[in-house]
C-alpha cells in the first residue's frame, strides 16, 4: 500500500521526469521541427522509463527515508541510473539493448522504436548528472518538505469522497500523478464489480490494469486498461500498442484512458477496432467517475 511518504517520493519522481522531458523536447527542437509522432514517442519513452524508475524505487524502498540528509541525492542517482540503464536493478549484467531484445522486443518489431528512436536517447543525458543537479535537488527537496508538512490529506484513500471532489473540481484529475491516476481507474472498476490486478508496468506490454468479471450472462470478461496521465494529446502509436496487447492477452475488451485528449488519427484508428478497444478521454473519465458515485 502506498504510504504518505511514498506520495512525496512519487511526486518528486514524476516532476523530475517532467523536467527532463522538457529538456529533451527543447534540445531536439534546436535541430529540427518536432511532429506529432515525435511527441508520441517522447511520451511513450517517458511512460516506460517512469515504470522502471518506480520499480527500482520500490526495490530499494528501505533506503529512502525522508529524514535522511542524503535522500535527495540518492533519489536523483536512482532516477539517473534508471534512465542510463533502463532495466530493473536486480544485479543482471545485461546491457540495455540485450535486455530489451530478450525480454521485450524483436529486431523487426515496431515497438523497438520506443527505446531506440533518434529523439529520446536517455542514456546520453550526462548533463543531468552534473549541469542540472542543483535544479533537481531544489525541486525534489521542496516537494518532499511540502509532503512532509502536509499531513491533513493524502491520496492513500481513493473513495467516494475523492470522486465527489473531482466532480466538483475536475482539474484535480489532471493534477494527480500517473500512479495515482492508475489507482483511481482501478478503484472505479472495482465499483463496477470487477476484480482488479494493478500491474507494475515493466514486462506487461504497457498494460496497467487487468479487470476481470467472472459472472456475466456471457461468461467471464477480461478487460485491459492502459492509463496515460499525459499533458499532450495521445496519438496513434499508443492505440497501436493497445491493439497489439489486446490480441496478445486475448482480452474481451481493452481501453486506453487518458487525462488529456486524443488526436483525430487516434480516434480514426480506434474506430476501425471498435469491437476490440475503446478510448476514454478526460470527459469520458469524468463520466465514469460520476457513474462510480451512484
Amino acid at each position: 500500500m502506498t504510504t504518505s511518504s511514498d506520495i512525496g517520493f512519487l511526486e518528486a519522481i514524476d516532476t523530475s521526469l517532467d523536467f527532463i522531458v522538457d529538456k529533451v523536447i527543447k534540445r531536439a527542437s534546436e535541430y529540427y521541427t518536432l511532429e506529432s509522432s515525435d511527441f508520441d514517442f517522447i511520451e511513450l519513452n517517458r511512460f516506460e522509463r517512469a515504470s522502471i524508475i518506480l520499480a527500482n524505487f520500490y526495490k530499494n524502498r528501505e533506503a529512502f527515508r525522508i529524514d535522511d540528509s542524503n535522500v535527495v541525492d540518492s533519489l536523483i542517482d536512482l532516477i539517473y541510473n534508471s534512465l542510463t540503464n533502463p532495466f530493473i536493478m536486480d544485479g543482471t549484467s545485461y546491457s540495455e539493448i540485450e535486455y530489451f531484445r530478450e525480454n521485450t522486443i524483436q529486431d523487426d518489431d515496431e515497438e523497438s522504436l520506443l527505446f531506440n528512436n533518434s529523439i529520446f536517447n536517455w542514456y546520453d543525458f550526462t548533463d543531468f548528472k552534473h549541469n542540472y543537479r542543483k535544479e533537481l535537488q531544489a525541486m525534489i527537496r521542496n516537494l518532499l518538505i511540502k509532503n512532509k508538512n502536509n499531513k491533513a490529506q493524502t491520496l492513500d484513500i481513493i473513495d467516494v469522497n475523492l470522486f465527489n471532489s473531482i466532480i466538483s473540481d475536475p482539474s484535480l484529475l489532471t493534477s494527480m500523478n500517473w500512479r495515482t491516476f492508475e489507482r483511481l481507474l482501478a478503484n472505479i472498476l472495482e465499483k463496477f464489480e470487477y476484480e482488479i490486478e494493478l500491474l507494475k508496468g515493466t514486462k506487461d506490454g504497457g498494460i496497467d490494469i487487468i479487470a476481470i468479471k467472472n459472472q456475466t450472462p456471457f461468461g467471464m470478461n477480461r478487460y485491459l486498461i492502459q492509463a496515460k496521465q499525459w499533458k499532450n494529446k495521445v496519438g496513434v502509436e499508443p492505440v497501436r500498442s493497445l491493439i497489439w496487447a489486446h490480441n496478445e492477452y486475448r482480452a474481451t475488451k481493452s481501453c486506453l484512458a487518458t487525462t488529456s485528449a486524443f488526436t483525430k488519427g487516434a480516434w480514426d484508428l480506434a474506430n476501425n477496432y471498435k469491437w476490440q478497444i475503446e478510448l476514454k478521454d478526460y470527459d469520458k473519465i469524468i463520466e465514469w467517475i460520476k457513474l462510480a458515485t451512484k
